[in-house]
């Protein structure tokens, strides 16, 4: 789901082929729970990894959030992420207004750039210095003409009669005082509601939990109070040799994390494996 600016699709590739030949098995369009059970993959393997993706995007809960022009971030970037990818929404010559901070907000605005949108503004409720998105990625985006605006939320999309995106209604933010994390929190400013003008609006807000299958055992792992798994400091979850990491433990994180989690699963993969045999 990546596009090409953010990865070299060649090199994964080849990555791919370089661990079929070492004999790595894949399988694909499985839907766990019902082609594949834990508690099959537990009797089979004596280690499982889990590396569920995130699932729904969160939702634009706005009034005018229906009106056409107003799509999700991720299948824009994913059709984009295709060699041969046609993207549905067609964004040449119109204004491009992306909601939210995150780097799949960066994916969007520098998209939207290089299919020729007449501009590309995103619009963050807090500060700069808040962004959640990559430092890199965010400075790509800047140098390649994409606007931000930040202590800005979103209250309203606005269309015209035939029902097509016009404008998004803001209203300006201003930070508080710290929370009990040290990340100061943002309250409106009264009266300070403005218009910004928009053909099309993307949405990046990040993604829910994933959900797991309530069967078998995966029904049985257990969870925190957002719903991600629970693990241990090895990456392992309540069921021995099943570990865990990622966005289903993390909620929504940064490539960079779970690339780093990943490794730290494969290390204590290797120690329990070690430990079996001796």
């Amino acid at each position: 789901g990546l596009p090409g600016f953010r990865v070299d699709k060649e090199l994964v590739e080849r990555r791919l082929e370089s661990l079929k030949r070492r004999g790595i098995r894949f399988r694909m369009g499985i839907t766990f729970g019902q082609n594949v059970k834990l508690s099959e993959l537990r009797r089979e393997f004596d280690a499982v990894f889990l590396g569920f993706g995130l699932a729904d995007a969160m939702p634009l809960d706005v009034p005018g959030a229906e009106l056409r022009g107003v799509y999700q971030s991720f299948p824009y970037v994913s059709q984009n992420a295709l060699p041969t990818g046609q993207p549905s929404v067609d964004v040449r010559g119109k204004r491009v207004v992306v909601l939210g901070g995150g780097d799949t907000a960066m994916d969007v605005l520098r998209i939207a750039i290089r299919r020729r949108a007449a501009a590309a503004l995103c619009i963050y409720r807090r500060d700069e210095a808040s962004l959640p998105a990559d430092a890199e990625e965010y400075e790509d985006a800047r140098e390649e003409g994409a606007q931000f605006m930040f202590l800005s939320r979103p209250m309203a999309v606005l269309g015209n009669a035939a029902g097509e995106v016009t404008h998004v209604r803001c209203i300006r933010m201003e930070t508080g005082e710290p929370d009990h994390t040290g990340r100061r929190s943002v309250k409106p400013v009264a009266g300070s509601e403005f218009d910004v003008p928009a053909d099309v609006v993307f949405v990046a807000y990040g993604f829910t939990v994933p959900r797991l299958p309530d069967s078998d055992d995966f029904g049985k792992l257990s969870l925190d109070g957002r719903g991600c798994l629970q693990v241990d400091a090895n990456q392992m979850t309540n069921f021995p040799g099943v570990f865990a990491s990622g966005s289903i433990v993390r909620g929504p994180a940064s490539l960079s994390d779970v690339v780093r989690d990943a490794r730290k699963a494969a290390a204590a993969i290797d120690c329990h494996l070690t430990a079996r045999r001796s």
